[in-house]
């Protein structure tokens, strides 16, 4: 009989997390300037009839909402897909060697975003003319480039919802009420399937009036949720930081304190985030906003930027740290889970304000390094950063770091037998 074992380059919890940290820093600023100049360089040929139709500043536009939208079908929505809800299966099916195994899963991931993003958006497109294939991919007059920018970025922010919608299902909701009823994978799909209609409902709801202003008989239909969508995204990051609390280090708190059972520990931890999401943002913009940390950007924006990062710290806290102070360290978990929160906040602000200060020099934040390259900018620029340790973690289970090899059963070396199970867990 074989037992998995783990062999780390580092030795050490924080020091095996810092490791991983400032290689995922550098693989971001090394990934981001080759996605980008690829698929700038495949849509530049695509769409070449309709930008010549136009003056430079709209053909920047167009390729670059083109490349974010790529980077947001093919990356952020597959690993949401595979990972949170399908809880990685098939990723071993070919072997379960890395890094191979990431690989495999990689191809997979960008092969599942290109077949959703057909199902979803060309299904539309067949009535929804932004929408449509044809006209998003081959523009070929000035008129059809303004009309793609737009179904472009409503299509892109079809990744909000996936992130405010479908991950509470499974990091509050714990993936009920389809959990036990089935076994693997048909009690995902299950999942998958139902939170998606919901993904859809919030994404018409919000994201398609934050872009488009629709009229009927000239009179306008639709309004923007909360007034603007940078203060509907500063709503959504702390939204989703307090929904992840439960799955991410919370250990079930805060929504443990008020129900023990499904369903009603996600609606307390429904309202507990909502709560968050609509107060929250309040009291980070009346700080910030004197500072004028980036002057000339909206507060608003600022306020979002902010709260992504403390979204994108509880996610490496997570991912690269595991979950930093461990049971063995602090057996209390009152203090454990309060320690944690704190290092949330606290690094996560303090990682919000340099990220704020610096954007503009770094390659997956506004620098484009005088090679072209379409950027991301304030917001979107940190997923660039934040899906490299997501990747790392679950796709390739912290190769080279943290290395899986087969040993016997009472078999003894230098070799840290692993305590993690095989699957990666709903709260990854």
């Amino acid at each position: 009989m074989q037992e998995v074992a783990t062999k780390k380059v580092f030795k050490g919890q924080l020091l095996t997390g810092v490791a991983a940290f400032i290689l995922c820093f550098v693989l971001a600023c090394i990934f981001w300037p080759l996605w980008s100049s690829f698929f700038k360089a495949i849509f530049s040929v695509l769409t070449a009839q309709g930008l010549a139709a136009v003056e430079p500043a709209v053909r920047g536009k167009l390729i670059g909402v083109m490349v974010e939208g790529s980077f947001f079908w093919l990356i952020i929505c597959p690993w949401i897909w595979q990972t949170l809800i399908m809880g990685n299966y098939g990723k071993t099916a070919l072997t379960s060697k890395q890094p191979l195994a990431g690989i495999w899963y990689t191809i997979v991931a960008w092969l599942t975003g290109i077949v959703m993003f057909v199902l979803i958006i060309g299904f539309l497109g067949v009535w929804w003319k932004p929408f449509s294939l044809g006209l998003l991919f081959l523009t070929k007059t000035a008129e059809e480039v303004y009309l793609a920018i737009e179904g472009w970025e409503v299509a892109n922010f079809f990744a909000l919802p996936v992130i405010m919608a479908q991950i509470p299902f499974v990091s509050l909701f714990q993936k009920w009420p389809f959990a036990g009823t089935s076994k693997q994978p048909t009690e995902s799909w299950g999942v998958f399937f139902f939170s998606t209609l919901v993904v859809v409902l919030v994404w018409m709801a919000t994201v398609i009036p934050s872009f488009w202003k629709l009229t009927l008989g000239g009179e306008a239909i639709v309004s923007a949720p909360l007034g603007n969508f940078a203060w509907w995204c500063a709503f959504c990051q702390i939204f989703v930081f307090f929904f992840l609390i439960p799955a991410e280090g919370g250990e079930g708190y805060p929504m443990k304190l008020f129900a023990k059972k499904q369903p009603y520990m996600g609606i307390a931890g429904l309202i507990i985030a909502l709560i968050a999401g609509l107060t929250l943002p309040h009291v980070i913009r009346s700080v910030i906003a004197p500072l004028d940390l980036l002057p000339g950007t909206s507060p608003d924006l600022l306020t979002a930027s902010l709260g992504l990062s403390m979204v994108v710290t509880m996610l490496a806290w997570h991912h690269l740290f595991d979950d930093y102070p461990s049971a063995q360290l602090v057996p209390n978990q009152a203090a454990r889970v309060l320690i944690r929160f704190a290092i949330w906040v606290l690094l996560g602000l303090a990682l919000g304000v340099l990220w704020i200060k610096f954007l503009g020099r770094l390659p997956f934040g506004a620098n484009n390094m005088g090679m072209g390259y379409p950027t991301m900018g304030i917001l979107a620029g940190q997923f660039a950063f934040l899906m490299t340790f997501l990747f790392l973690n679950t796709f390739f289970d912290k190769w080279p770091l943290v290395q899986k090899v087969p040993q016997m059963a009472g078999s003894k070396g230098n070799i840290n037998v692993s305590l993690q199970p095989e699957v990666e867990t709903a709260a990854e």
